[in-house]
């Protein structure tokens, strides 16, 4: 009964230490896209409609408040010092992004099951959807949100760069989509069902892959964990 209590006793610790207000602004996109939806259901809205705000929580907005809250944790440990005399910092920091991000990630993805189910789906998805509509584009916020405030050690820059690359693509689509290397880098491809299949694969592809290398270079970047060591963040 005890064999796993010290695992437990160290997520609750670390829960406490990154605070109630982060996993909850994760799951607050992905929770309020789905009482959306859910209402736009239920007061008869037309499937256009639907199809297109669950693509926006699934492809858009559960990304975005998930990148968010993940990079808000990066250089608020008051025990940086100790931390750091004890184990490595960066496996401290990948846990308590992972405690933020996996509630969010799981979330979403009761978001689309129920969607598929209220048949409020992206034109054009089938079941692989599921997770290829909404976690690539997690991973890559996510990823790169992280390395920007690890990089300059500023979680609210971070906040802020990460939105406004966000809100670009958003608005920028024709432009991104019209070049061969940003729409391979373009969050909101899943849900576009005019996109020939080989581009869509690409672009799923691609998304994870520069997720990927965003990681490990924050990973390099957490190897040198003295540089949060006296450091005031934003």
């Amino acid at each position: 009964m005890d064999v796993n209590r010290p695992t437990w006793d160290r997520l609750r610790l670390e829960l406490r230490i990154i605070g109630i207000a982060a996993p909850v602004t994760a799951m607050a996109a992905p929770l309020g896209g789905a009482i959306l939806v859910i209402v736009m259901r239920a007061t008869g809205a037309a499937t256009e409609h639907l199809d297109l705000a669950a693509g926006a929580v699934l492809a858009g907005f559960a990304p975005l408040g998930t990148a968010v809250a993940a990079c808000s944790i990066v250089g608020r440990d008051p025990g940086a010092e100790l931390v750091m005399t004890s184990t490595v910092y960066r496996r401290v920091l990948f846990l308590r992004v992972g405690l933020v991000v996996v509630p969010a990630a799981l979330v979403t993805l009761v978001d689309a099951v129920a969607f598929r189910a209220l048949d409020a789906w992206p034109e054009g998805q089938g079941t692989g959807g599921y997770v290829l509509v909404w976690a690539p584009p997690m991973l890559w916020l996510v990823a790169l949100a992280m390395l920007i405030a690890i990089g300059l050690r500023s979680p609210g820059a971070a906040s802020g760069l990460i939105g406004g690359i966000w809100l670009a693509q958003d608005l920028m689509k024709r432009a991104l989509l019209d070049h061969p290397v940003l729409r391979a880098q373009y969050l909101f491809l899943g849900v576009d069902a005019e996109v020939p299949a080989h581009e869509w694969t690409v672009n799923r592809i691609a998304l994870p892959a520069v997720g990927v290398a965003a990681v490990i270079a924050a990973g390099l970047l957490l190897g040198r964990p003295e540089r949060f060591v006296g450091s005031e963040t934003a």
